[in-house]
């Protein structure tokens, strides 16, 4: 199960723009030159970087990039300068912020949502009588991945309409597209979510005839 700590991660107000040295985190100051910054991952963008979808990937895979992506939401930021685009105002980067947690919700979402696919079944042959209660354990599994990846949704919708109300646009193109999307309804994974769930509820209702109907060995 999910926890609060890994689904709402802390903005930090950062003083970064303000005058008041003393706000600036000490590790700013360290040189990024050190080998290890290139090889150990410190911050969000690090790990945002980090993650990768191969061609043909498993549900070990898919697991991995869950739990790199909740760590991402759980760290800290780049300093604005070291930002994955050109940051040069503290509405820019607030929004930028907010778009970066948006998007990595949306890619935890997607990863719970491919692992429950590989455990659910199209349709409901039946020939599937003699594995009904194989396929009813699987699709059990299904659900949960699907309710798993709903909350990570509604969180990345809720940024999109924050950011929204931030009026500029930043340099993250791609991203900024899916929070229009979002917000203006063409993007809604919970009708998605809730489509799947729904198929899941029929499809183990029509097994449970199966198996009612099968003679207890």
């Amino acid at each position: 199960m999910f926890s609060s700590a890994d689904l709402y991660s802390e903005d930090y107000q950062y003083q970064y723009f303000s005058e008041k040295n003393e706000y600036v985190p000490f590790s700013d100051y360290i040189p990024k030159v050190r080998m290890h910054y290139y090889t150990v991952p410190h911050y969000l963008e690090d790990y945002y970087l980090l993650f990768g979808m191969k061609l043909y990937y498993n549900e070990n895979s898919l697991r991995k990039n869950i739990e790199m992506l909740k760590t991402a939401l759980n760290s800290r930021f780049r300093h604005p300068s070291q930002a994955l685009v050109k940051i040069e105002t503290e509405d820019e980067y607030l929004k930028y912020r907010k778009l970066m947690f948006m998007h990595i919700n949306i890619m935890i979402m997607r990863n719970y949502l491919k692992i429950g696919s590989r455990y659910d079944k199209r349709n409901i042959k039946f020939y599937d009588e003699t594995f009904a209660k194989d396929i009813n354990d699987s699709l059990d599994i299904a659900r949960k991945m699907y309710e798993e990846a709903i909350p990570y949704w509604d969180e990345a919708k809720r940024l999109a309409e924050e950011a929204s109300r931030i009026k500029i646009t930043t340099k993250l193109s791609n991203i900024e597209s899916e929070r229009y999307r979002i917000i203006t309804g063409d993007l809604d994974f919970r009708k998605i979510i809730n489509t799947h769930i729904s198929g899941v509820d029929k499809k183990q209702e029509k097994l449970k005839n199966f198996i009612a109907a099968t003679p207890q060995q």
